[in-house]
């Protein structure tokens, strides 16, 4: 099997990340800066808000231009609710990746109105009125995450987000959905006081197809559990009951803990909190695979008929929950990465045939279906030595468009870059962006293992580990 691609560059925003997206069909919420007649927006009943004030969504201009605003003004998580059109609702099993053309003001970007790595938007998903009535954004059947105010301010951007969904809800017809903008801002903070002035604006909205298909299985732990953050148990909140790919997990007899999910989180991390990218809200729960626990089995994933090759992709990093046995060491390419698919037949393929990276990492590769096989197990395993995170997994019988190894690789350059007399980092190749500890917070000079993110003059990124004496 091919050796997998490590790379550091994050795909997750752009359009590549899903190769040619197919518009065909696209269901539109905002097309050219108003809202189309697939939706309507459910007013909240005035006996209801008592002296409390939604949030709205609607059609304006600016400058000449039609504009659709979200104006946040409320603190009660009153987020705006879409209804579908009856007669064509969104179809999450053929319209599946939502593309967003946004502009956020400057006074919004960064921790101007939220503390660390709090998304700007939320959309949640309602199969009827009950759930859309009753449940906000992050309480609805599946919901997708964008933190849009670590990127840029007063400048249009457009998102892909893949729809993490229940088949139960794929097979549903979808009554509406919640749509939340800077749902946790803080008017009593010193850096803002008093209601929001400025607002938000979108140019288009819709969902679309992959034309290469849509992925068999994917999974991304989000739900209602927050999980375990940095040494701290929630009460209450042990197991994750609901799974977007439709199968739980199994464990063996022998594991004494329940199966936790972790959020990957930091109350004073910045944007890109371990050089990765990747940004930890958007990905919100990870599944953890503690060093020492027994497997975590996914069994009796079914493999669509004529499949040849499975394609994988998913994300993964070191659990820092475990962070003892990273501080000092300096053999990290020996911590394996025990990721297995046990087909029914009988034949088991180490599906990454690598080693843990100490920041978030995008695994690629595929696997050829043994002949009669139709179904495999996905198996977690732990190494013995450290333990390590999986988010956005994603199994598909066609190769990801987005898969463009020869490119990365052509691009990929080798950092030039020691530790000085006085401890500080000199990059000798190129512009040091980033330098993180173990525990994904900003490194200093008393960290012995630090991670680096460098650009050279071609505005290439590459990634090393950096082990002071």
């Amino acid at each position: 099997m091919k050796k997998l691609l490590f790379s550091i560059v994050s795909l997750m925003l752009s359009a590549s990340a899903f190769g040619e997206l197919s518009f065909d069909d696209a269901y539109w919420i905002v097309k050219n800066g108003k809202l189309t007649d697939n939706v309507e927006v459910w007013d909240y009943d005035p006996e209801d808000l008592e002296e409390k004030i939604p949030n709205v969504l609607k059609d304006t201009i600016v400058d000449g231009e039609n504009l659709v605003v979200y104006k946040q003004i409320s603190q009660h998580f009153l987020d705006v609710r879409l209804k579908f059109n009856a007669n064509n609702p969104l179809d999450l099993s053929t319209n599946y990746v939502m593309m967003l053309e946004y502009m956020i003001p400057s006074s919004h970007k960064g921790t101007m109105i939220s503390d660390g790595n709090k998304p700007l938007w939320i959309f949640g998903f309602a199969s009827n009125e009950y759930n859309l009535d009753t449940k906000n954004a992050t309480h609805a059947e599946t919901y997708s995450m964008i933190d849009a105010k670590w990127g840029v301010a007063d400048e249009w951007v457009t998102t892909y987000k893949y729809i993490y969904s229940k088949s139960a809800l794929c097979d549903s017809a979808l009554y509406g959905m919640n749509f939340s903008y800077a749902r946790e801002y803080k008017p009593g903070k010193d850096y803002y006081k008093g209601e929001l002035t400025e607002f938000p604006y979108i140019k288009n909205m819709a969902f679309v197809s992959i034309k290469e298909g849509k992925p068999f299985y994917a999974e991304n732990f989000d739900g209602f559990d927050l999980g375990e953050f940095y040494e701290e148990n929630f009460k209450g909140l042990k197991k994750k009951s609901l799974y977007n790919g439709d199968i739980r997990p199994v464990v063996t007899t022998d594991c004494r803990r329940d199966l936790m999910l972790f959020r990957d989180f930091l109350p004073d991390s910045v944007a890109d909190q371990d050089g990765s990218g990747y940004i930890d809200c958007e990905l919100l729960h990870a599944l953890q695979v503690e060093s020492d626990r027994d497997s975590i089995v996914f069994p009796g994933i079914a493999i669509p008929t004529g499949t040849e090759k499975i394609y994988s992709k998913m994300l993964i990093k070191k659990h820092k929950n475990e962070r003892s046995l990273w501080k000092d060491t300096t053999d990290f390419a020996e911590y394996d990465l025990p990721i297995l698919l046990k087909f029914n037949t009988g034949e088991i393929v180490d599906l990454t045939n690598d080693t843990i990276k100490p920041i978030w990492t995008k695994f690629e590769g595929e696997v050829e279906v043994p002949a009669g096989a139709e179904s495999f197990d996905l198996i977690f395993k732990g190494n013995g030595k450290a333990g390590y995170l999986v988010d956005d997994i994603m199994l598909s019988s066609k190769k990801f468009a987005d898969v463009k190894v020869d490119q990365l690789v052509a691009d990929a350059f080798d950092i030039v870059a020691y530790v000085d007399e006085n401890g500080d980092i000199v990059v000798v190749n190129g512009e040091l962006v980033a330098a993180y500890n173990m525990e994904g917070r900003k490194a200093t000079k008393d960290d012995n293992v630090v991670a680096i993110v460098v650009k050279n003059d071609k505005g290439q990124l590459a990634y090393k580990l950096i082990l002071r004496k």
